[in-house]
């Protein structure tokens, strides 16, 4: 199956009627570098047709002062006049219409105009029955992305692979696609161009978490655009490699689970120092300092938890306390495997300990000596 480049039916908020969106309530700003990467003018991230649930939705980082303005807006199908069901997340806000598409167009009707709004079909049959995993990125390297899908085909059975290309600049979604495309057994290697804010820097503000809508809206995005069909779907980034105890794969474990969702816990790994590249396969020493790493998890998506809203770590809705990791499963956090375009990953040697003889037999398993 050949790669697809997708992209997002995506509207900024008209102007001036919508002004900019605010800070969240409960974010101090503390540095003006905030507004670098808050996105201030986007109104719908993208407009997804459902067909498995009749459903039109509309993606949108959190309202706040938009939800006024919005309010004196109409959504039309053609000739008839639909009132979306809005429900509201942490992270981000969703627009449902109980509506069937036409040739006729989708319009977001303004006191002032009449804009048109293009319709993502769903392309839930490209990853049907597939284990499937999923990252965002921003420049990463290709090296680290190829070894990344290449760890979780080998050790898990991973044949599709989604990547959302958030705005790099070192190489194109392309370029991107053909790498995943490279790695034997990867029968869907797909990106979906995000060229869009990610969100504020760490420090920034208080509460910085909330100002960062496009991660989480992304994760419901793409399962309900995309994932709706798949057997699993691993969440993890691409400096995260889900270990396979006794050869056992992470997404037959998660579809044969009673919950269908199937939190992993992480461990810190790091890298010898060194003047050249790093690589996954270079992260065999242990963390002295055991410091905390947020879970992950992989999840079917058609299941009474994978309709649930996704977050990064857990699903939004559901206490970690309780549904906390537990089997034989387990990631490595791979501390050189950034670009620290988020927050700086250097100068933690100190935490650095002895080689760990596990990871050291799983990298050279998965990668060679």
């Amino acid at each position: 199956m050949a790669s697809q480049i997708h992209t997002l039916a995506t509207l900024k908020a008209p102007q001036p009627m919508f002004g900019s969106r605010i800070a969240p309530p409960g974010s101090t700003i503390r540095d003006t570098a905030f507004w670098d990467r808050y996105d201030v003018d986007t109104l719908i991230y993208d407009s997804v047709w459902r067909p498995e649930r009749g459903l039109l939705s509309l993606y949108l980082p959190k309202l706040l002062n938009f939800a006024e303005p919005l309010q004196d807006c109409a959504f039309g199908l053609g000739d008839q006049m639909i009132t979306p069901k809005i429900r509201k997340y942490a992270r981000f806000d969703r627009l449902d219409f109980n509506a069937i598409p036409t040739e006729q167009p989708f319009r977001l009707i303004t006191p002032q105009d009449a804009i048109d709004l293009a319709i993502s079909p769903a392309a839930t049959d490209r990853f049907a029955r597939r284990n499937v995993i999923y990252a965002m990125v921003r420049d990463d390297d290709l090296t680290w992305i190829r070894d990344w899908v290449l760890a979780h085909q080998r050790n898990h059975g991973a044949d599709a692979v989604l990547i959302a290309n958030n705005g790099s600049t070192a190489y194109s979604s392309d370029l991107l696609a053909k790498t995943i495309a490279n790695v034997p057994g990867i029968a869907v290697a797909d990106v979906l161009d995000v060229p869009l804010p990610y969100g504020p820097a760490p420090k920034t503000a208080s509460a910085v978490g909330f100002a960062k809508f496009l991660q989480t809206a992304c994760l419901n995005l793409v399962r309900d655009r995309f994932f709706a069909k798949s057997k699993a779907v691993l969440l993890c980034d691409i400096d995260e490699l889900v270990t396979a105890p006794e050869g056992r794969s992470v997404f037959d474990a998660t579809a044969r689970s009673l919950t269908k969702y199937k939190p992993i816990r992480g461990v810190w790994r790091f890298a010898p120092a060194t003047d050249g590249p790093l690589r996954h396969g270079d992260h065999i020493l242990g963390d002295a300092t055991n410091h905390p790493c947020a879970d992950k998890y992989c999840i079917v998506p058609d299941s009474f938890f994978g309709r649930m809203c996704w977050s990064v770590h857990s699903l939004e809705n559901v206490n970690r306390r309780i549904f906390r990791p537990r089997g034989p499963f387990r990631f490595y956090h791979c501390r050189g495997i950034s670009t620290s375009w988020k927050v700086s990953r250097k100068g933690h040697s100190h935490r650095a300990g002895p080689p760990d003889a596990a990871t050291l037999d799983f990298m050279a398993k998965t990668f060679g000596s």
